[in-house]
């Protein structure tokens, strides 16, 4: 049975349990950095005065330390003493907290070293228009733009309703990619000055898989046995539906390439095959249970939040949680592969 849902998408899990576990995204967004590196280069060329980057989708902060910092640097090549605003925009509910002392503790800050760089939160969905007209030189999103607004759609044959049996419900969630992805471009069209280019890392799908398969099965199954074991209702277990879903190049492109968003020009579009940290710090040393625990609590890093909102009021959700992220850990432990997935790499330019 599929059900209409509509409920809002959860952040990350707080208390700097994200940035302890985000090691798979990190390596994800390496291969972006070139995209951002070229365009703070030109924007330093191009440009003078208060330079503004906008970090969409920033989380806790910890895997936009290096790429703001390597675009700090990149846009004062002409002018060392430019001043510079970050803006780090998340939902509502994320922990800005972890964000900023992060920014003002850690050595790997991007604050560390420099003077003149003034950062700045914005608890605000990045589906609407968060900064002013033409104001941002640069914009940023790495690990985000898989999530949609929210979940189109419960399904009872899976954690995530792009991987159910039911047409109907793939449908709605391509349905909402469609919408979250043009409201998303609306909008940085509105906030990007002419010159200015946006830069994006986020799950993409392939062409015979969605990529991402046997990791989200193995989080089903585990859910599946909780519930079998009466830890969970049927009705919180269909509830548990993740509001993400990869998007395909051609999705990417539709509204860039039919004018929906006039004045964006991509400069780049293509997908990469996910880089998999946990593997491959297991090939060297055949350690299955921390191969186990390192994916077991990213996934709970990032969908726990957005799961546990499906469970009862009267549920101890940690406990819960804890009992998942167990259960998952050690099915990855006891046959352990490759994670194959997917991601987009995407460059545009506000035209002139």
């Amino acid at each position: 049975m599929n059900e209409p849902l509509g409920s809002k998408t959860a952040a990350m899990e707080g208390g700097g349990l994200y940035n302890r576990h985000s090691g798979l995204q990190h390596a994800n967004l390496q291969t972006a950095l070139p995209l951002l590196e070229e365009a703070a280069r030109l924007i330093g060329q191009s440009s003078a005065g208060l330079a503004v980057i906008a970090d969409y989708g920033a989380s806790q902060g910890r895997n936009s330390m290096g790429p703001m910092g390597r675009a700090i640097d990149l846009m004062r090549q002409q002018d060392e003493d430019r001043p510079v605003q970050v803006f780090h925009a998340d939902l509502p509910s994320n922990d800005f907290t972890s964000l900023f002392t992060l920014l003002a503790d850690d050595p790997a800050s991007y604050l560390s070293g420099r003077t003149a760089v003034y950062p700045t939160a914005i608890g605000r969905s990045y589906f609407e228009a968060i900064l002013p007209p033409s104001s941002v030189d640069l914009g940023w999103s790495s690990n985000a733009l898989h999530w949609m607004s929210e979940s189109p759609v419960e399904v009872d044959d899976h954690a995530w309703a792009v991987f159910s049996a039911s047409q109907a419900a793939r449908d709605a969630v391509d349905d909402v990619l469609a919408r979250d992805w043009l409201q998303f471009l609306t909008a940085r069209n509105l906030e990007l000055r002419p010159g200015g280019r946006l830069i994006c890392q986020f799950m993409g799908r392939g062409e015979s898989e969605l990529g991402f398969e046997w990791m989200a099965g193995l989080f089903w199954q585990s859910i599946v046995e909780l519930r079998e074991e009466g830890h969970l209702t049927e009705a919180e277990t269909q509830r548990m539906t993740a509001p993400s879903a990869g998007r395909s190049l051609a999705q990417v492109a539709a509204p860039l390439q039919s004018g929906e968003v006039p004045g964006l020009e991509i400069d780049h579009l293509s997908l990469f095959e996910s880089p998999d940290p946990f593997w491959d710090e297991y090939q060297g040393t055949g350690d299955a249970r921390r191969l186990g625990e390192q994916w077991s609590c990213m996934m709970r890093a990032a969908n726990g939040p957005n799961f546990a909102a499906g469970l009862d009021v009267s549920r101890d959700r940690n406990a819960l949680l804890d009992r998942l992220t167990d259960r998952l850990a050690a099915r990855i432990a006891a046959a352990p592969q490759r994670s194959r997935s997917w991601n987009v790499l995407l460059s545009v330019t506000k035209s002139k």
